[in-house]
C-alpha cells in the first residue's frame, strides 16, 4: 500500500499506475487529484483520490477535499499466462475458428481485387502459456500454416505495447513448423493502442479480421471499430469488458476513456440513464448503447457472455462486428458450441461456471420462436435462409432451431412448404429453392 504524494503514473514500481495509463490516465496532476491510497492485488487495482480546490475564507485561502472514490483497473495477474482457464479455452476457440470461416467466406473475392487478407491482432500478449499451451496467436498461425490457399495470401499482423510479450512471441512463432512457407512473413509491432492508431487503420485496404482483448478497455473506441471495418469484408472481434465500464462509469475520474470509448455524447447520455438503474436494468442498458452505437456504423453486432463464477452476473461480452449477413451468422454459429447450457436445444450462448448443461424451462423457447415467425411474417413468402438472416441477429436461436420451428409449424398445418415434406428426399432438410408461406392474420 502507498499513500500520499504526487506519483506519475510511468512509475513503473507501481503496477496499478502503470494499467490506468493503459486506460488513459497519464498524469494524476493534470486531474486535479492527489493520490490518498493504491492497492494492488489483483485482478482489480484501485486508487483512492481527492480532488483539491481553493476556499476564500476570512483568513485568506485553505484547501478543501472532496472524495472522488475508487477508481478501478483491471491488473494483469502474475499467474494468468500459467496456463488457460476455460473461459480463455472457449474465447480462443471462437476467435480461431471464426477466422478460418471468415477467410473461406473473403478470400475468392479478395484473390481477384487486392490479391491478400489480413489478421491483425492488436493486444497479442505473448503467444504460449507456460504450461506450453498455445494461445490465439499461435492458433491463427498454425491455421494459416496448415492451409495451402492461406499461405501465399494472409498477412499476420501482431502488436502488443509490452515489448516482452512481442519477443516472446517473436520466438514461438519462429519455432513453428512450416512457418518458412508464409509467402508475408508475420508482422510484429509494439504500439500503444489509441486515437492515433486509428488513422493508420484507415489506410488498411485489405479485407481484414481485427481482434483486441486488451486488459480493461484501453484504446477501444467506436472510432476504431469504424475505421476497422470500413474495407468490404473486414471484421472486428473484441472483449467489451463490462464489468469494469459498469464500475467506472460513475467515476468522474474515467470520463475521459469512457468517452472515448463510447464518444462523448453517448457516454453522458449512457451516464444519466444508468444512475439509478439496478445491476441488470445497467446492464441492458449498456449493452444497449453500444448495440446503438455499432449499429449507427451500419454493421451488426454478435456477442457471446461470460458470467462470475455464480454466475450472478455478466463480467466481460465477446462482441463480434460485421456489416455482412455471413459474418453474423458465422459467429452465431461458432459461439453457439461453447454455450455452456441449452434449453430444448437452444444455446445460451454463455460461459456461466455455475449452470448445468441442459437446463430445459417450464416453457419451450421453440414455441416462443414458432409464435415469432408466424407474427412477424404473417402473409409474406420467403426461403429458410431468408428467415434465418433477418431473425436471428439478437436472439439465442441458430439455424438448427430455425429448420425445428418450421418443420413444426409445417406438420401443424400454420404454414406451407414448397417443396411439401413428402417430395422432399430427406423430409426434414430444405433444398436451396425451398419456399415457406405464412398465413395472413385476421
Amino acid at each position: 500500500m502507498i499513500t500520499g504524494g504526487w506519483p506519475t503514473l510511468g512509475d513503473r514500481g507501481c503496477p496499478t499506475l502503470a494499467l490506468f495509463a493503459r486506460v488513459g490516465i497519464h498524469d494524476l496532476r493534470g486531474l486535479g487529484m492527489l493520490v490518498v491510497g493504491i492497492c494492488d492485488f489483483p485482478p482489480i487495482g484501485w486508487v483512492g483520490c481527492v480532488r483539491n480546490s481553493k476556499l476564500e475564507g476570512a483568513k485568506g485561502k485553505r484547501m478543501s477535499s472532496e472524495f472522488l472514490g475508487m477508481i478501478t483497473a483491471p491488473m494483469a495477474d502474475a499467474t494468468f499466462f500459467d496456463t488457460p482457464t476455460v473461459a480463455s479455452i472457449k474465447k480462443q476457440r471462437i476467435v480461431s475458428k471464426y477466422f478460418g470461416g471468415w477467410a473461406n467466406i473473403v478470400l475468392p473475392k479478395a484473390l481477384s481485387k487486392e490479391g491478400k487478407i489480413m489478421y491483425m491482432d492488436l493486444f497479442c500478449g505473448p503467444g504460449r502459456y507456460r504450461d506450453g499451451s498455445p494461445s490465439t496467436p499461435l492458433l491463427i498461425l498454425e491455421h494459416v500454416v496448415n492451409t495451402a490457399s492461406l499461405r501465399d495470401t494472409t498477412q499476420l499482423f501482431f502488436n502488443d505495447e509490452n515489448a516482452e510479450f512481442i519477443e516472446t512471441l517473436k520466438s514461438e512463432v519462429s519455432k513453428c513448423p512450416g512457418v518458412e512457407k508464409l509467402k508475408h512473413q508475420p508482422v510484429f509491432r509494439t504500439k500503444s493502442i489509441g486515437r492515433e492508431i486509428v488513422s493508420k487503420i484507415q489506410q488498411v485496404k485489405v479485407p481484414t479480421m481485427f481482434f483486441a482483448d486488451p486488459w480493461g478497455y484501453s484504446g477501444i473506441s467506436i472510432d476504431l471499430i469504424d475505421a476497422s471495418i470500413a474495407h468490404w469484408g473486414s471484421d472486428f472481434l473484441f472483449f467489451f469488458n463490462y464489468n469494469r465500464i459498469n464500475m467506472n462509469l460513475g467515476c468522474e475520474a474515467m470520463n475521459e476513456p469512457i468517452n472515448e470509448f463510447f464518444s462523448v455524447e453517448r457516454a453522458e447520455e449512457l451516464r444519466r440513464t444508468v444512475a439509478n438503474l439496478r445491476p441488470a436494468e445497467r446492464e441492458e442498458a449498456i449493452l444497449k448503447e453500444m448495440h446503438n452505437a455499432i449499429r449507427g456504423l451500419g454493421a451488426q453486432v454478435g456477442k457471446f457472455t461470460y458470467r462470475s463464477k455464480t454466475g450472478s452476473r455478466p463480467t466481460h461480452h465477446l462482441l463480434c462486428v460485421s456489416r455482412h449477413r455471413q459474418g453474423m451468422a458465422l459467429f452465431k454459429e461458432i459461439s453457439a458450441k461453447e454455450s455452456t447450457s441449452f434449453d430444448y436445444e437452444v444455446p445460451s450462448l454463455e460461459h456461466d461456471p455455475s449452470a448445468e448443461s441442459y437446463q430445459p424451462g417450464l416453457f419451450s423457447p421453440l414455441a416462443e420462436l414458432e409464435e415469432e415467425l408466424l407474427a412477424t411474417y404473417a402473409g409474406k413468402v420467403l426461403t429458410p435462409e431468408q428467415i434465418y438472416h433477418q431473425h436471428h441477429n439478437g436472439r439465442p436461436y441458430i439455424l438448427k432451431n430455425y429448420r425445428q420451428a418450421l418443420l413444426h409449424l409445417e406438420e401443424a398445418g400454420a404454414v406451407k412448404i414448397d417443396p411439401p415434406k413428402a417430395s422432399r428426399a430427406r423430409g426434414e432438410s430444405f433444398p436451396r429453392e425451398t419456399r415457406v408461406t405464412f398465413r395472413s392474420i385476421g
